[in-house]
């Protein structure tokens, strides 16, 4: 998105001051893997939103972050506390960590049944207890979906760097895009659960899986969208939120 863009992006402030808050894992940070190294997307689809719409966004994101984990350790719910029935913006972008498996559990036998960091059924339930905890003090969540995998790159340059692939091939029985079909049940539940309790899903999957070379938006980690991949999902974002401009201040932090 270059500065002639950006520029377009700007509404006019107006009403009172509502507070912004992202909570999610290495993606809306900006962070992803490479070479065994985390790194730093030079521009973050959270920072293009903060300046491009000259909001004040809280991002309480983290590195490897699940729902379950922010559920259980009371990030959630200490969020709530702080902000209930002021109408404040809560954004939820988590899950692609609750769907990852303990790899070198896997390893060590991968024919034995193995369950991911947090099991589709209570990641579901999670889910609707937050929506519900939120709702009770007149907070709706918003949800986002999950990015699109490729399944060999983060098969390769992932799981095989912490595990035996010979083993892990033998988990997935020679059928690596388990892994992306894996993660679609996740995105799948999150969308679910979002739109039966009429809150708002922010679909940027969909924008990436329909570009024809939706794999040059992803990192080498297979997951991590880039730098296009930050932008594309920058721009999708704005187009779904700037309908909330009337009714949220849009100041400068």
């Amino acid at each position: 998105m270059n500065e002639k863009h950006l520029a377009t992006l700007r509404p006019q402030s107006h009403g009172s001051l509502k507070k912004i808050t992202i909570l999610g894992d290495s993606i809306p940070k900006g962070l992803y893997l490479q070479n065994g190294k985390i790194c730093r997307i030079e521009h973050s689809a959270v920072q293009t939103l903060t300046e491009s719409l000259n909001l004040s966004i809280e991002n309480l994101s983290i590195f490897g972050l699940t729902l379950k984990k922010c559920y259980e350790k009371g990030i959630f719910d200490r969020w709530l506390q702080d902000h209930k029935f002021t109408g404040d913006l809560l954004i939820l972008s988590l899950g692609g960590n609750d769907c990852d498996y303990n790899w070198n559990a896997v390893e060590k036998n991968p024919f034995a049944e193995h369950y991911p960091n947090t099991p589709i059924p209570e990641f579901e339930r999670l889910l609707h207890t937050i929506i519900r905890q939120a709702k009770a003090v007149k907070i709706k969540p918003i949800f986002t979906s999950l990015p699109p995998i490729d399944s060999q790159r983060y098969f390769e340059n992932i799981i095989s760097k912490r595990a035996d692939p010979a083993q892990i091939l033998k988990f997935f029985h020679g059928d690596i895009t388990n892994i992306s079909r894996h993660q679609e049940c996740y995105n799948n539940a999150i969308q679910k659960a979002a739109l039966s309790s009429g809150c708002q899903f922010l679909d940027y999957r969909s924008t990436l899986l329909l570009k024809t070379d939706y794999l040059s938006y992803l990192s080498d980690d297979g997951i991590q969208p880039n730098q296009r991949g930050h932008d594309a999902s920058a721009a999708f974002v704005y187009q779904k939120y700037s309908h909330y401009a009337d009714r949220y201040a849009l100041s400068a932090p």
